[in-house]
């Protein structure tokens, strides 16, 4: 793409995002609350906290539509967390592990001008998928990387559409937590001046599962802030983990480390297919025969 090193402005400093695979739990930019039930508590730990005394901390919360002390409507919760993953300057991560070695992770990042989602995909035998996606004034620039393999490409693209792919993505994690896992509202906990519910896992929906745990937080929208959820079935740990939060005003998205190199790599492209194109045309016009006109002039093409 023409000029598409000259579209990418500098960003002011933002927060990095961490997915540590061993983290125990996660919030962009905030430590995990260390209220209620715990994000280690074992299931019988989280049953203990759907007691009376839960109740009575939970005696003047006023709980948004879809959302109550004893489970939480998940298309409901779809609707507004997407929503908010969609319009708002939002900061995301997420985390899916399977089995050993085979694992998903998420990260996003949403201003108003710029967006920037990160796909990377281990299916645990020898595939390794890295997808990262940046959008800024009106172009798309994406880094595929399969095992060693890598390629860049740059193209029209809106800032928009990429927010919509993106959050659709991130909630299918969130999704999974919500459908698979069973959770109660134990109390509330302080965010960055907000109250946001929390509730803890009782149970889940898998047979023969142990060592259950895991948690959610929702704000006064609807809009889950935090899930997680982690088990043991047949020998395996399973762990899935989502954290969304507000980005913070004035803040921009940062443009990715590799973008430079990608710029290079696509201007260089360019050049060398307009450099092809030209050649072409000129070795079409000489190998063109000449007709009598050219060959006899005017007089003998006249005769």
């Amino acid at each position: 793409m023409r000029d598409a090193s000259q579209r990418a402005r500098a960003a002011t400093a933002v927060a990095v995002l961490l997915l540590l695979a061993g983290c125990g739990g996660f919030v962009p930019g905030e430590p995990t609350p260390p209220e209620t039930a715990s994000p280690g508590a074992s299931p019988a730990d989280s049953a203990a906290n759907a007691t009376p005394d839960a109740d009575e901390r939970l005696g003047d919360v006023a709980f948004p539509d879809g959302f109550t002390r004893s489970g939480v409507d998940v298309a409901t919760a779809r609707e507004r967390s997407v929503a908010f993953l969609r319009t708002e300057p939002a900061t995301g991560a997420a985390v899916e592990r399977f089995r050993a070695g085979a694992y998903a992770d998420y990260e996003y990042e949403a201003a108003r001008d710029r967006t920037r989602f990160r796909l990377d995909v281990h299916n645990g035998y020898v595939d390794v998928t890295r997808s990262d996606v940046y959008v800024d004034d009106g172009v798309r620039y994406s880094r595929s990387a399969r095992n060693r393999d890598v390629s860049f490409e740059a193209s029209n693209g809106s800032v928009a559409t990429t927010r919509y792919r993106a959050a659709d993505s991130m909630w299918a994690v969130a999704s999974r937590i919500l459908t698979v896992g069973e959770f109660r509202a134990v109390g509330v906990v302080e965010a960055d001046g907000e109250r946001l519910i929390r509730y803890a896992a009782t149970g889940v929906a898998v047979r023969n599962a142990t060592d259950v745990r895991g948690y959610l937080t929702v704000d006064r929208n609807g809009v889950v802030r935090e899930a997680r959820l982690a088990y043991v079935r047949g020998g395996e740990s399973k762990r899935f983990e989502y954290a969304v939060a507000p980005r913070s005003a004035g803040t921009e998205v940062a443009p990715p480390a590799w973008l430079p190199a990608a710029s290079a790599e696509l201007a260089a492209e360019e050049a060398a297919d307009t450099e092809a194109m030209m050649k072409s045309g000129a070795d079409a016009r000489l190998s063109t025969p000449r007709s009598r006109f050219d060959e006899a002039g005017p007089r003998a093409a006249n005769r």
